[in-house]
C-alpha cells in the first residue's frame, strides 16, 4: 500500500520522471603516458585474444595527420601505443582531403588494399601528432542502447538527440569547470561516406567505425531536462556539447564486412587504471540497421532544445556524411536514478518545511539530488585519467584538468 501511494504521488507531481535519465604540451604528453601505462592491465582481457589493428584485406585503419600544412591520410598497419606506422595513401593517390574516406572515393575495397600494398615507404607518426579521425561538430546520439545503462538510469528504452561540438583526437585534455557532475561514456561511433537517405544504402555502402567517448554534465543534463518527456532529449544537448566533450580514437576502421565486424568490438573504460564499463557491440537495444532506420523517420522534426532553441537531429532529409552517429554506452556510468525512499523524503521536506511557498517541487528535488552527487566520488575530477577503448578501434586517452 505505501509503494501504491507513493507511486499515485509521484504521478500527481510529475517528478519522478525528471529523474529516469540523468597546457603544457610535455606536462600533457607526459599525462597522457601514465594514463595508458595505468590501464595496461585494465585492458589486458581485451588486447589478448586481438590484433591491435586489422588486416587491410578485412580493413583499412585509417589515420590523419597534418606534413606541409596539409591533411594526411595514413592507412594504418602497426600501433605500439606510442605511434601508429603505415602507409601515407594521401602521397599514394596525390589526394589530400581532410575527410580519409574523399582520399579513397571511388575507390573499390580490393584497389585500395591493393595501394597499401605496393606501398613501399613506411611512415611513422606519434600519437600526439594525430588528428581527430573524423572531424566535425553535428553529430547524433543514441540514449539507453544497452539494457542495462537503462537499468542504471531508470530509462527503458532508447532515444535520439544531437550533439553539437567539435571533435578531439585521442590524446585529449577536458578543462574541468567548478559545478560540473562530469561523467563518462564509452560509445562506438559510426561515419559513413555520403548522405544516408534510406536503410537500403546500408548494403552498398562503406562504413566508418570508431570510438569516441560522449562526456556529460550530468548537472546541467538534470536542470534542463523535460520531466514529463526525458526520452525527447531535451538537456541533453547542452549537456553534452561543451568543448572537449567528443574526442574520437585515433583512426576510423572501414571493415569489408561491417555486419561481422560489429559481432566482435568489445568496449571498456577505466578511470585511473580501474575498469568501470565493459559491454559487447553486439548487444545493443538498436541495431546499426535499426538506428539508421529510427533516425531517418525523425527527419525534419524540432524535437530537441539546444541553448534554449528547438533543434532538428539532423539537416535535411539524408543523414549528413562525416556526422558521428554515437550509438549509445554500456552500464557502468557515475550516474544513477535516485531511488524511490531519496525521493519520497525529499518530497516530505518538502512539504513539511513550507518549501513550496519559494520553489517548485521539481527544481527543489532536482537541486537536492545535486547537492547530494556533488558528494560522489566517482565523478571525474581534474587529475583523472580516462581510457576509453574498442579492440580494433584503439584507445583515447583523456586527462582532466583544471
Amino acid at each position: 500500500m505505501i509503494c501504491r501511494a507513493f507511486s499515485c504521488l509521484m504521478v500527481l507531481v510529475n517528478i519522478y520522471p525528471a529523474f529516469s535519465m540523468m597546457s603544457n604540451p610535455d606536462v600533457y604528453k607526459a599525462q597522457w603516458q601514465l594514463a595508458i601505462l595505468a590501464d595496461t592491465i585494465a585492458e589486458a582481457d581485451i588486447r589478448k585474444n586481438h590484433k591491435t589493428i586489422k588486416e587491410p584485406e578485412d580493413a583499412l585503419t585509417l589515420s590523419r595527420y597534418i606534413k606541409d600544412g596539409r591533411v594526411h591520410t595514413v592507412a594504418v598497419l602497426e600501433d605500439d601505443g606510442e605511434r601508429i606506422i603505415g602507409i601515407d595513401l594521401s602521397e599514394q593517390l596525390s589526394r589530400y582531403d581532410r575527410n580519409s574516406f574523399d582520399v579513397i572515393k571511388g575507390l573499390e575495397f580490393s584497389t585500395v588494399v591493393r595501394y597499401i600494398r605496393s606501398g613501399s615507404d613506411k611512415v611513422s607518426i606519434k600519437y600526439d601528432e594525430l588528428l581527430p579521425c573524423v572531424e566535425g561538430k553535428e553529430h547524433i546520439a543514441i540514449g539507453i542502447n544497452y539494457a542495462e545503462h537503462g537499468k542504471e538510469t531508470g530509462q527503458v528504452k532508447p532515444f535520439m538527440f544531437p550533439k553539437f561540438v567539435q571533435t578531439d583526437p585521442g590524446i585529449h585534455k577536458i578543462d574541468y569547470q567548478k559545478g560540473w557532475l562530469l561523467d563518462h561514456e564509452v560509445e562506438l561511433g559510426i561515419v559513413f561516406p555520403s548522405a544516408v537517405c534510406s536503410s537500403a544504402d546500408l548494403g552498398h555502402m562503406m562504413i566508418g567505425f570508431l570510438v569516441v567517448n560522449d562526456f556529460t554534465d550530468r548537472a546541467e543534463l538534470m536542470r534542463k531536462m523535460d520531466s514529463k518527456n526525458v526520452t525527447g532529449g531535451k538537456g541533453f544537448p547542452d549537456a553534452k556539447s561543451k568543448v572537449g566533450f567528443l574526442p574520437t580514437g585515433p583512426y576510423m576502421v572501414i571493415p569489408k564486412d561491417w555486419r561481422y565486424f560489429v559481432t566482435e568490438l568489445q568496449l571498456q573504460l577505466s578511470v585511473n587504471g580501474e575498469i568501470r564499463q565493459k559491454g559487447s557491440a553486439k548487444d545493443m537495444v538498436w541495431n546499426i540497421d535499426e538506428i539508421i532506420r529510427r533516425t531517418l523517420l525523425e527527419r525534419g522534426k524540432y524535437d530537441s532544445y539546444f541553448q534554449d532553441k528547438k533543434v532538428k537531429l539532423f539537416e535535411g532529409d539524408c543523414i549528413p556524411p562525416n556526422s558521428i552517429i554515437i550509438t549509445g554506452t554500456p552500464s557502468g556510468v557515475v550516474f544513477n536514478a535516485p531511488t524511490g525512499s531519496f525521493i519520497l523524503s525529499r518530497v516530505l521536506k518538502y512539504l513539511f518545511t513550507g518549501k513550496f511557498f519559494s520553489k517548485k517541487m521539481h527544481s527543489y528535488i532536482v537541486e537536492q539530488y545535486l547537492k547530494k552527487d556533488l558528494k560522489n566520488p566517482g565523478y571525474l575530477k581534474p587529475g583523472d585519467h580516462v581510457v576509453s577503448s574498442i579492440n580494433y578501434l584503439g584507445t583515447i586517452a583523456t586527462c582532466i584538468g583544471k
